[in-house]
Formats: structure tokens, sequence, C-alpha cells
């Protein structure tokens, strides 16, 4: 997994940069794309050898890797080959990242923390960030990467993050709430009766 996305962002950096004489965008628009998908290689190496410091089996790792394939590759073309200056919504997008990533790893962050202290263990976490949705990681993910296809200057971008909401809501959330569920008991009952799935105060 950790290859695949080391793999994409050299091969969205290459043709970014190397690529010049058929990429059209401007420097500054493909300067960006190139950081923001670094950055989330950083922020996944963080987060899953850090903090969550958990192994995937080899199916959900193939999905993973190729899905994050899918992203660098799209998010590189649609950006790279669009002429259009850097504007208002560049920005926004670049903050709406920032704001994604800050969701999903200072959650994560927070959660790691809590569980330290002996007397959490076994405990649901439902504090920090995690007060306001219940998969609020799960949300940044959604915002940073609506972010991401914003700074790409291309409408079509926006699919990725549509796909990613879909797939949160659908399969993600269902089968890890199961899980909760099974696991907490009560203590995820009342969790999830008070607190929002996945965009707070709103699903």
């Amino acid at each position: 997994m950790t290859t695949c996305n080391t793999l994409a962002v050299a091969a969205a950096g290459w043709f970014l940069f190397a690529g010049t004489d058929r990429v059209d965008a401007e420097a500054l628009r493909r300067g960006l794309l190139f950081a923001l998908s670094a950055v989330y290689l950083l922020r996944f190496v963080a987060t899953t050898f850090v903090m969550l410091k958990r192994s995937m089996e080899w199916s959900e790792a193939a999905t993973v890797g190729v899905w994050v394939v899918v992203i660098h590759g799209t998010m590189a073309y649609l950006g790279g080959t669009n002429s259009a200056s850097v504007g208002v919504v560049t920005w926004l997008g670049v903050l709406l990242y920032l704001v994604g990533s800050y969701l999903n790893t200072g959650s994560e962050y927070q959660r790691k923390l809590w569980k330290r202290a002996p007397e959490h263990k076994g405990k649901l976490y439902t504090e920090g960030l995690f007060r306001y949705s219940m998969h609020i990681n799960y949300f940044g993910d959604v915002v940073l990467f609506t972010g991401f296809a914003l700074v790409t200057g291309s409408p079509w971008a926006l699919v990725i993050p549509a796909v990613m909401a879909c797939m949160f809501s659908f399969m993600n959330i269902p089968m890890l709430d199961k899980y909760l569920a099974e696991r907490y008991g009560t203590a995820f009952d009342e969790y999830a009766k008070k607190t929002a799935k996945l965009v707070p105060f709103v699903y």
C-alpha cells in the first residue's frame, strides 16, 4: 500500500514536471498539485505506522492501493492539463484540503492520546472531534479530496470525493458501526443516538 502510494506520487510528479512538453497548466497549479499529493503520502505514512499501527490484509491493501493510484493519477492529469489561471477556487481548494487533513489526522491523534490512559482501556472514544461526527476522520477525507479536486480546476475531479462519500456511507460506515455495536454495546447505542454519522450536525 505504501509502495503504491509512493510510486503514484512519483508518477504524478513526473507527469506534472518532467512531462512539461505536453502539460499546459501554469507552474503554480502544478506545484500545488504535487505538494498536495506529497502531503497526503506523508499523512498516510504517519497515520498508518505511527497513530493506528495496524496491518492490512493483502486484499484490502491491493484495493486501497489501486484507489490511491487512481486518485493521484486523476488529480495530476486533470490539473496538469488545465491551462486556466489559478484563482479563488484554487485557494479555496487548498484551504479545504488543510481543514480536511486536520479533521482526519487531528481526530486520529486525539483518539490515540486518549487511549494511552490506562483508565480508558476498552472504552469507546466519543470526545474531541468525534463529538461532532461518529466518523469525523472519514468526513475529513471527503473534505480534503474535495479541496484537492478544486485545485485541479476541473469539475470532473469532483467525482473522486463523491465516490469516496458514497463508499463511506454505504460500505465502510455500516461495517464499522456493526463492529462497534458488537464491541461496545449500550455505550455505542447512546453515542449513535446523539451524534451525526458522517457530516457534523447534518448526517
